[in-house]
């Protein structure tokens, strides 16, 4: 099952989705690769590893 990938902005700190889904295979298979990501939140494109985002049901699920 597919989930969204977000990533916290380096200047907002606001949480941001990449505009990507990744299922737990593939996003083992993409840990070590950088993404090129534009945030809405400060205008920039950040570059961010995908072992800094995160999926949003892990992070759902840290907090009950």
């Amino acid at each position: 099952m597919a989930q969204q990938l977000f990533f916290t902005c380096p200047e907002t700190t606001q949480r941001v989705f990449t505009g990507i889904q990744m299922d737990p295979t593939t996003l083992k298979a993409f840990w070590t690769r950088t993404l090129n990501i534009h945030c809405p939140g400060c205008g920039k494109v950040h570059d961010i590893s995908v072992r800094e985002a995160y999926v949003n049901s892990t992070l759902s699920n840290a907090y009950p």
